[in-house]
């Protein structure tokens, strides 16, 4: 039989690095699950499965198949939310190593997730669940504005919106609701299942990346983020490492977070708020962290991170022997250009610009430019790298961005009286 690693979720853009993570581990094919493979098939993979990864039916079918063909499964590995449930499954009824189903359940919805830290005395925002505007209405007396609507089981910030009184978060129950609808039936989240959250009015944000093991939790890193400017909560930027990594405050919170959801196995996200020196858990997801995250880490630390969170789905019982110090700091800022059409591309000269490693431009010219709503909202990402460590929070990596954004992007106001 020829093993092979099964990454769901690996061809998601920004993501690519999981390849090289699953190569480093030993002698096994790398497959991932493309719908429509035949058109879509991502040749940096060995193979590429015909199956919607999202789909438990689609994937076991494939499974079986290819084991009459003499290849078998050594893990099904998840590397988004959005295939955890599908993953583990499939690890379960295939005899491979699994986490608990309630874990996957706890780390999918918000509203258990929060009861599992108020258990635990994990310090996060009061929040509570509603199904309909009815039932939101019965719990705005119970908060004090501002407060936060967002779904129960959605991510990339959609659906999450600000409100300062009756009205906004009825507004922005309706705007959430409409972004659920749009994406429920592509993503398998809830339409009607919302939580109602006391907003912790901070700009102090990081993610902490934990290894989850048997019997052991470290942490990797912790990543600084940068919101958009509210009323919304893109993630504009991330920078690793945060200058707070050392903070063994937030690494030991970080860590209860992946205990109380009873997450061990792979490397857990962990998101964090920071207020007058107090710290929040916001969620946790048992997967590792989106936005390239992975690639700063990679980049700041020589370590590849997939290739630990792969590892943990073989054998989690071994702690992996690293010393996680950072090299130097690796950033990635989003795009935002002027709001209108894009009428016009330009690509200024940045071969001398050493900080730069990369581009992407996510728009073309016909795109409208909209408000930084969500991840669906950018126009593009540049990823830094530089020799030095921040002692201080930095915004340099933004200002950069925008700074580019302004030059690449000509858009025309669509808005005339």
């Amino acid at each position: 039989m020829t093993e092979y690693l099964l990454l769901l979720g690996a061809d998601q853009f920004l993501r690519e690095r999981a390849y090289a993570g699953g190569k480093a581990i030993g002698d096994f094919q790398i497959w991932t699950a493309v719908q429509n493979a035949k058109y879509k098939y991502n040749a940096y993979f060995d193979f590429c499965i015909d199956a919607n990864p999202l789909s438990y039916e689609e994937i076991q079918n494939e499974i079986a198949y290819y084991q009459t063909q003499g290849y078998e499964a050594k893990a099904i590995v998840p590397l988004n939310d959005w295939t955890l449930e599908v993953a583990n499954k499939l690890n379960q009824d295939y005899g491979l190593p699994y986490l608990e189903p309630q874990v996957i359940k706890a780390c999918r919805n918000k509203h258990i997730m929060k009861s599992l830290f108020e258990k635990s005395c994990i310090p996060t925002a009061k929040s509570m669940q509603f199904n309909d505007a009815s039932e939101l209405k019965a719990c705005i007396p119970k908060f004090t504005f501002p407060v936060i609507i967002k779904p129960v089981d959605f991510g990339g910030s959609g659906g999450v919106y600000l409100a300062n009184n009756e009205n906004e978060c009825m507004e922005a129950y309706r705007k959430s609701k409409q972004i659920t609808e749009t994406y429920a039936d592509a993503f398998h989240v809830s339409k009607n299942k919302f939580l109602i959250e006391t907003f912790i009015d901070s700009n102090d944000e990081v993610s902490v990346e934990v290894l989850c093991g048997h019997h052991f939790y470290e942490v990797i890193t912790i990543t600084e983020k940068y919101l958009s400017p509210r009323p919304w909560f893109t993630e504009m930027g991330h920078l690793v490492p945060s200058h707070r990594y050392k903070d063994q405050n937030i690494k030991n919170l970080a860590i209860r977070a992946c205990k109380a959801l009873g997450i061990t196995r792979g490397v857990a996200h962990v998101e964090i708020k920071i207020k007058d020196n107090q710290l929040y858990v916001i969620e946790a997801a048992a997967r590792p962290g989106g936005d390239a995250i992975m690639d700063l880490i990679e980049n700041a630390y020589d370590i590849n991170p997939y290739q630990l969170h792969i590892s943990m789905y073989i054998n989690n019982k071994v702690k992996p022997n690293h010393t996680f110090t950072p090299k130097r700091t690796s950033a990635i800022a989003f795009m935002k250009a002027n709001k209108g059409k894009i009428q016009n591309i330009n690509y200024p000269d940045i071969s001398n610009d050493s900080k730069i490693k990369r581009i992407n431009l996510l728009k073309a010219v016909g795109d409208n430019v909209t408000d930084p709503e969500n991840w669906s909202s950018r126009e593009g990402l540049v990823q830094f790298s530089w020799p030095e460590l921040s002692p201080t929070k930095t915004y340099k990596h933004i200002h950069k961005a925008n700074e580019l954004a302004s030059e690449i992007f000509d858009c025309s106001d669509t808005h005339h009286d």
